[in-house]
């Protein structure tokens, strides 16, 4: 028979909701764990991307979203094993957004080769950067979150609606948002 946290039978499908949750690891008995393993998450995502300061940031992340997996975890086993696929995902995401990051410069960098610009293209891109600010800034704190994490640091946006707690559809929302916003204010001058 299988048995359940606290060596009491496991509850069968369709049983009171009340016999989940008391299987459930609490918020508190989490943090414990994560505290406990934390250095070997640190190896984990270090060793994959080669970023000690990096790698605790993410750990530091993954921390971040303990509340909303607590409930999801039903032994300290079970939590060690979640916290460590966390890890190697939270690397993949990383070395993921770091490759996007430098094609995109490296694109770039090749787009505008040799290109010597005119004192008034630097005016003009200067002014379109400032507009291009401001706008951002009158978007609300989540858009502007999403526009970020989606198109600067690459995160599909799944992952985005997850670490955000928001629903994929209102972050296609958002980032349709952000960029209709910018293209009506670059478009009004």
């Amino acid at each position: 028979m299988k048995r359940g946290r606290a060596g009491l039978p496991a509850s069968a499908p369709g049983a009171a909701d009340e016999t989940v949750l008391a299987a459930a690891l609490t918020t508190e008995e989490l943090t414990r764990i994560f505290i406990e393993i934390r250095p070997s998450l640190e190896r984990v995502i270090e060793r994959r991307i080669l970023d000690r300061h990096a790698a605790q940031d993410l750990a530091q992340d993954i921390y971040l979203r303990l509340g909303r997996v607590s409930s999801l975890l039903s032994s300290e086993e079970d939590a060690r094993r979640y916290l460590m696929r966390m890890a190697v995902h939270a690397a993949l995401y990383h070395m993921r957004s770091e490759t996007n990051r430098v094609q995109l410069l490296a694109g770039a960098l090749t787009l505008f080769e040799g290109h010597v610009a005119e004192p008034e293209e630097h005016a003009h891109a200067r002014d379109q950067a400032g507009l291009i600010e401001a706008t951002l800034a009158e978007l609300p704190a989540k858009c502007r979150d999403v526009l970020y994490l989606t198109r600067i640091e690459g995160l599909p946006r799944e992952e985005v609606a997850d670490r955000l707690g928001v629903s994929l559809s209102l972050v296609n929302k958002y980032v349709l948002m952000a960029l209709k916003r910018c293209a009506q204010k670059l478009g009004e001058r």
